[in-house]
């Protein structure tokens, strides 16, 4: 073989090399129920998927902004075939351990793209309130943003669904990935509907028995927040958590919420339900003998 073919064949086997393993800094990994099957990068998926200046009205800063953009379903067809659209939730990883769902049947029936680079300045980032005050955040190597510029539904939900510094995109069945999470048998139907508010709205930061996104803190092991507070005073931090500490970083339930009320109840409930199943009673049994 010459010097040229054997410098070929070293090259593929390294690219084979980075793609088994995850990718690198500036990739986008896709995977299925924990099964890793590809790494792509900005310029792989602009190799498959037309870029296009989209416009919307941007949750964070609150003003339409322009985004460079790849049709998000155009990208899960290129790497997963358009079987993606069987399954039933997608798990989005960021580096910030943000960690939010989204059901498949919302990709179906809204139109969500994957921007690389902001089309109206210079730096790829947003500005956002948080802690009380406005922040600039970098949101590279991607970032989930959805039309909704005559898409009511979509404003409504406000940042619902808009994760940056996104690394990671992955096909679940809840109860398969988060079996941890889950109330425990017997739980009411107010718990089993604070379980999917849960997932939509909180479990992106928060963990419970270990399961969910590590901004937050853990919610239940060791400590469910029901055993050291009220449920009054629960309900007031759930609803604006400034109103108790002008400088949390946890944002208030979505203002626009349909029956917001009923949905912080359901939280509660879910809560109280999963207090009963800390981490160690989902643990197996061990043999001691």
């Amino acid at each position: 073989m010459g010097g040229s073919g054997a410098l070929l064949v070293m090259l593929e086997l390294l690219l084979c090399a980075q793609a088994s393993a995850g990718g690198g800094a500036d990739e986008l990994s896709f995977a299925r129920h924990s099964d890793h099957l590809a790494s792509r990068d900005v310029a792989a998926l602009r190799g498959v998927v037309e870029t296009k200046v989209l416009r919307v009205i941007d949750p964070y800063e609150g003003r339409e902004v322009e985004f460079e953009a790849l049709d998000f379903a155009a990208v899960l067809d290129a790497v997963f075939t358009q079987s993606w659209r069987e399954e039933e939730e997608l798990l989005f990883r960021c580096r910030d351990g943000y960690q939010p769902t989204i059901p498949v049947a919302r990709l179906l029936a809204h139109r969500a793209w994957l921007a690389y680079r902001r089309a109206d300045q210079e730096s790829f980032s947003i500005r956002k309130l948080e802690s009380g005050r406005v922040r600039e955040v970098e949101l590279a190597p991607f970032y989930l943003v959805w039309e909704n510029l005559d898409d009511e539904v979509i404003r409504q939900d406000g940042d619902y669904g808009w994760p940056y510094q996104l690394i990671g995109v992955e096909l679940i069945r809840a109860r398969d990935r988060f079996p941890k999470m889950v109330p425990p048998e017997g739980s009411g139907e107010a718990a089993l509907a604070g379980f999917a508010a849960f997932r939509r709205h909180c479990s992106r930061c928060h963990a419970v028995n270990g399961e969910g996104g590590g901004i937050g803190p853990e919610l239940n092991s060791p400590i469910n927040p029901v055993e050291v507070r009220d449920s009054a005073w629960l309900r007031r931090w759930i609803d604006d958590p400034s109103r108790i500490r002008s400088d949390a970083r946890m944002p208030r339930l979505n203002p626009a919420l349909p029956e917001r009320e009923a949905t912080i109840s359901n939280l509660l409930a879910y809560l109280e339900a999963i207090s009963h199943a800390k981490l160690d009673s989902h643990s197996e049994p061990t043999d001691e003998r």
